[in-house]
């Protein structure tokens, strides 16, 4: 992968990281870090190697959403608001599963863009919080993703208060999937990363298109479904598995047939 391609992104197998990159401003969005977050989505999407995703920030922060001196000086950009929801959908819309790492401050569009991941992890002193009713503005289509990640009356109350929430309440909520503590943040992070990593592609992928349609008609889900169903099941990840299954059942002596199967 060209590092002039995409200077966010590095891949090492079946695990691509993007490192969000302008720590000295806590890596604070403006039109340049969308363009760099966008060239490196589309480099994963050209990437069929690629199983997981981690987008991460550099320095002390995951992102601390809209540079307020692009604000202050130029006011809000007529592209800014397109070009980010391009980004943040091409990010949903990646086959690879995408986790967001989040540390330090992940405010406004750090949680916007934490949002449109399929799944985040969290240190315990991180700072979380949707601030943008506070400056006069609106959080941008985490208005639409936040409902359905978190609950209607739980996203009004976190957007409209504008209130920081802790990664705890985070995690009660729904809104975080793992709270993992500061100190050990990055090795507990990457072995929660590893366990997505070792999953079987096809039938990660399959169900992620899937669960895209969850809110539509079910007949939708169901035509959706029935070729993926013998695509996986005739994957190699799938027939290692059936082996690895035979295998387990061959050591294990005196076992009553079918205890232990899952699907």
């Amino acid at each position: 992968m060209s590092s002039l391609e995409a200077p966010w992104l590095r891949i090492e197998g079946r695990l691509a990281t993007i490192t969000l990159d302008r720590p000295d401003v806590l890596n604070a969005i403006d039109l340049g870090w969308i363009a760099s977050l966008q060239a490196a989505l589309d480099a994963v999407a050209r990437s069929p190697e690629v199983c997981v995703l981690v987008v991460r920030g550099a320095g002390r922060a995951f992102c601390s959403g809209l540079d307020l001196d692009l604000l202050a000086r130029d006011g809000m950009p007529a592209e800014l608001f397109p070009a980010q929801e391009r980004a943040f959908r091409a990010l949903e819309l990646l086959d690879a599963v995408t986790i967001a790492a989040i540390h330090g401050h992940c405010v406004g569009g750090g949680l916007q863009l934490a949002a449109a991941c399929d799944l985040r992890l969290c240190s315990a002193d991180a700072v979380l919080g949707l601030p943008a009713v506070n400056e006069g503005l609106f959080p941008a289509l985490a208005t639409y993703r936040l409902p359905r990640l978190i609950g209607l009356g739980p996203a009004r109350r976190l957007i409209l208060s504008g209130e920081p929430v802790a990664p705890a309440e985070a995690l009660r909520l729904g809104l975080v999937d793992y709270v993992v503590p500061a100190e050990r943040f990055d090795v507990e992070a990457r072995a929660i990363v590893d366990r997505f990593v070792a999953a079987p592609a096809p039938a990660a992928r399959a169900s992620k298109r899937l669960m895209r349609l969850a809110f539509g008609p079910f007949e939708e889900a169901y035509e959706a479904a029935e070729p993926l169903v013998g695509e996986v099941a005739r994957s190699a990840d799938a027939a290692r598995a059936r082996a690895a299954w035979r295998e387990r059942r061959a050591s294990r002596a005196g076992e009553t047939p079918g205890v232990g199967r899952s699907d």
